[in-house]
């Protein structure tokens, strides 16, 4: 396994909000559900043959003594009733595994041990109208695992072995299902199982070198290590289907009291984990066509990485809760834990609409009819003097499982400069972004027509907040929400640096609004082009002044736009480009016609790229992608949908050295952590890991 294989990557059924993580070197991992986090379990998979234990190198087992002081307990060699056996303990190096992270599948691979995890990649049906057997195979909250052990050279019984540490107050299931399924069940929510056999049993202990120095193993433990033993004969290989499974049960939520949806198709862990051993030979036979689909494109070997790795990470944060009569769907941020935040909605849209569009709709309804609010506006040199502003909507609905009151949010504070102030204006432009992925994928008309009365509230918002004079109007944003009281309202780039953080007169944001006219335009068109003609023809209008005034900002002695159109900051910043992908991704294709209304503009954007895209401004010496020349905190999920811009709207030639970059950098840079958004000179910053938004890299499957 060369040092590219050494890397963590998270394990996720749909809807549950729950992960297992393995995958670097010494890292552990294991077990995590509603945390946001990695776990940082020890993990175990392996051998022992010839009283020698030989295992996959994941826990610290060969790095570092893992003593836990038993001497000080029982007499040395005497662990056990009967003379001591002396068992050594091997840790395979690096180099001797060989991993293959596919789309679906995760697998490693020695001489005598391989391992493989298969993992969800497309979306689920809508629970609207799924029958009960269809959420079951969709929403079961396990995932399955395959383990070969090869002892055909062998002159003994090789026992294979699966070990989760760090447990606490966990059981054999065999003691409670009749022997047919061995394996464990943790009080804390999670547990594995395979079927049982005369073959096959648990063992519990302290540690992994204790638990096979003992001549009668324990029967079981309040906490510590647990896991399953299968005996392979000499001369014989043998693979068993693992399920590794999660269940919590009651209200899994505050705020609004919500289970999971899951709650209601299974009965306990010991269910889902049956139905998980059940359904693994047609989930590992699917999960490996799916890899196949991916190995057929045309994405390159990193893209590829990239990608796999992204929507593991995606579907380890969302949760498919019962609300009422009705169903929730929440994507978490990872380990800052926000609920549904909107501006990583937009970006994981492109995924969400073309895999599972229902809860897109879902996510746009509550913010809607919940998430929503309506404020007024002023202008920075004018204190203390407010105008009309309009509707817009929260950062998030929550975070850490505890739901806002409506109208608010986990994030947004008042009076608090930069971080934590308000997203006003970007959470409208995304809302109105997302309704139109959503009506692109589905072209449904009922929920459009019911939505086209705020879509117009949206547009009337949008130009409030350009300026209460239509005369006065540009496109672009230049009042603040009062909501922020005496700060500034910032963007979604709230840490990266003050060219993308300011939202007033920003040029990042000046594009979003521009596309959003055009949505807006778009949709109330479809909607009814007789009762909204007026409103559609303003959004169309507002979008031509917006492009118009983008393109009058490019400065010829810089050679690009500057970053915020206020004559102070100049700093060049590649997002400028990114709001050329919604109308792309919505068929808009006049708007991105060469020869149609905007050309001028999209040329000037181009020039734009190309003129920051070099080393010393927005690339790092690697190749890697720097989004703000000002700064080395570059983010994953935004660098993905503009590569794409570049490519497949603006028809340049990026090459394969920043793929290739971005890759390292989460092989390398940041691998003891899953997927981080924000990487910091292609290192980890030591936290965001667990990301959602990167999975908007799913765009790449379009071109």
């Amino acid at each position: 396994m060369s040092h590219s294989g050494s890397f963590l990557s998270e394990h996720s059924p749909r809807g549950a909000g729950a992960a297992f993580s393995l995958g670097a070197a010494g890292r552990g991992g294991g077990f995590s559900i509603q945390s946001g986090l990695c776990a940082d379990q020890d993990v175990h998979i392996g051998y022992v043959r010839d009283d020698c234990i030989t295992v996959l190198p994941f826990s610290p087992l060969g790095q570092e003594s893992i003593d836990t002081g038993m001497a000080a307990f029982v007499p040395t060699g005497n662990h056990g009733h009967g003379p001591a056996r002396k068992v050594s303990v091997h840790c395979l190096n690096e180099d001797r595994l060989d991993r293959e992270l596919r789309f679906a599948t995760d697998t490693w691979r020695s001489q005598r041990v391989t391992f493989s995890l298969a993992t969800p990649t497309a979306g689920g049906c809508d629970p609207d109208r799924a029958s009960d057997d269809e959420l079951r195979e969709d929403y079961a909250p396990v995932i399955v695992g395959e383990l070969t052990l090869d002892n055909r050279d062998g002159r003994s019984t090789m026992t294979g072995l699966f070990a989760v540490g760090q447990m606490r107050a966990f059981a054999y299931l065999a003691n409670r299902t009749g022997g047919e399924m061995e394996g464990i069940e943790c009080l804390d929510g999670y547990g594995f199982a395979t079927a049982g056999g005369e073959d096959i049993r648990c063992f519990a202990d302290l540690d992994l070198p204790i638990a096979f120095d003992r001549i009668q193993p324990l029967r079981a433990r309040h906490n510590g290590m647990g896991g399953i033993l299968i005996d392979v004969p000499p001369g014989e290989s043998r693979t068993v289907p693992i399920a590794l499974g999660w269940f919590r049960g009651g209200v899994a939520t505050l705020g609004r009291r919500c289970p999971h949806l899951y709650t209601e198709l299974f009965a306990d862990l010991a269910d889902v984990l049956r139905f998980g051993l059940a359904r693994a030979d047609a989930w590992l036979a699917r999960a490996r066509q799916e890899d196949q689909a991916l190995r057929n494109s045309s994405l390159s070997a990193d893209q590829q990485f990239l990608l796999a790795k992204s929507i593991r990470s995606y579907f380890g944060n969302t949760q498919l809760l019962r609300d009422g009569d009705g169903w929730r769907w929440v994507v978490n941020e990872g380990s800052c834990n926000m609920i549904n935040t909107l501006d990583l909605a937009v970006d994981m849209a492109f995924y969400e609409a073309r895999e599972h569009p229902w809860l897109l709709r879902n996510v746009l309804d509550r913010f809607a009819d919940e998430y929503s609010y309506r404020d007024t506006v002023h202008a920075p040199d004018e204190p203390g003097k407010s105008y009309p502003g309009g509707v817009s909507f929260t950062h998030d609905h929550g975070a850490r499982d505890a739901f806002s009151p409506p109208g608010t949010s986990h994030y947004e504070l008042e009076n608090h400069p930069g971080c934590f102030s308000f997203m006003t204006h970007e959470e409208l432009l995304n809302w109105v972004l997302c309704a139109g992925l959503y009506f692109r994928t589905t072209t449904d008309r009922n929920w459009l027509t019911r939505r086209a009365e705020l879509l117009a509230e949206c547009l009337q918002s949008m130009q409030n907040r350009d300026h209460p004079d239509p005369a006065r109007r540009d496109g672009l944003m230049s009042f603040d929400s009062d909501r922020c009281g005496q700060t500034d309202e910032i963007t979604t780039y709230d840490s990266l640096d003050p060219s993308l953080g300011q939202a007033r007169r920003n040029a990042y944001i000046g594009g979003k609004c521009w596309a959003a006219y055009l949505t807006i335009q778009w949709l109330l068109n479809e909607a009814d082009p007789a009762r909204w003609a007026e409103q559609a023809d303003a959004a169309g209008q507002s979008a031509k002044l917006a492009a118009a005034t983008l393109t009058a900002a490019f400065d010829e002695k810089l050679g690009y736009i500057p970053a915020i159109l206020d004559g102070r900051d100049v700093s060049a910043i590649i997002p400028i480009v990114e709001p050329l992908v919604y109308p792309e991704q919505m068929g808009l294709g006049e708007a991105l016609d060469a020869g149609r209304p905007f050309a001028e503009f999209l040329a000037t954007l181009k020039r734009h790229l190309q003129a920051v895209l070099v080393e010393g401004r927005c690339l790092f010496p690697d190749g890697g992608w720097k989004l703000s020349a000002a700064s080395d905190n570059s983010w994953m999920s935004k660098i993905f949908i503009c590569q794409y811009v570049a490519r497949k709207v603006l028809g340049m030639d990026i090459g394969g050295r920043c793929d290739a970059a971005h890759a390292d950098w989460w092989r390398a840079g940041c691998e003891h952590h899953s997927v981080i958004d924000q990487v910091i000179a292609g290192t980890s910053p030591g936290w965001g890991s667990t990301y959602p938004r990167c999975v908007s890299c799913f765009l790449w499957l379009a071109e």
